[in-house]
């Protein structure tokens, strides 16, 4: 498979991957906060599509790493949904500090529900992040994925990647 291939196939699974990890908060009781990340990420809501979700660069890189060293790249894929969560988890924080009124064309999560709100939708992702990595402990080094993870937000004060 060329490159091309490879991403025809990979970022249908990462989309699907990234809705199976955001589900973990559609439930009766937090419906109205599942509507909100489902928002943020580009799949529910007024623009929502392929301009509102963002190119997932960084869980792409994540797939095509594994798949570079010769494994089978599907068993990466709730690593790559945690960079992807990771990093959106930053860009709501960074709306909120840049008092930034839309993303990606589309007004931000703390314009549409309010700042206390869009924090927690910050901090649920990046809490869904943890949770999607957590099957990986045992397997890997565990400390490795989450310095990884930590990298790729603005944590660490390096910026955004």
């Amino acid at each position: 498979m060329n490159l091309k291939q490879h991403i025809e196939v990979m970022l249908p699974a990462i989309e699907k991957e990234l809705q199976k990890q955001v589900s973990r908060l559609d439930a009766d009781n937090t419906r109205h906060f599942h509507e909100m990340l489902t928002y943020h990420m580009g799949w529910t809501g007024e623009g929502a599509g392929r301009e509102a979700t963002g190119k997932r660069i960084r869980p792409l890189i994540v797939l095509l790493a594994t798949a570079s060293t010769g494994a089978d790249w599907q068993p990466s894929l709730p690593a790559a949904a945690a960079v992807e969560l990771v990093h959106n988890f930053s860009l709501v924080h960074d709306d909120v500090q840049d008092n930034s009124e839309k993303r990606r064309g589309r007004p931000t999560v703390w314009t549409k529900w309010g700042l206390p709100m869009a924090i927690n939708v910050g901090d649920a992702l990046f809490v869904i992040a943890n949770q999607a990595v957590s099957p990986f402990v045992g397997h890997c080094n565990f400390q490795l994925v989450f310095t990884l993870l930590e990298s790729t937000s603005n944590i660490n004060g390096i910026g955004r990647i």
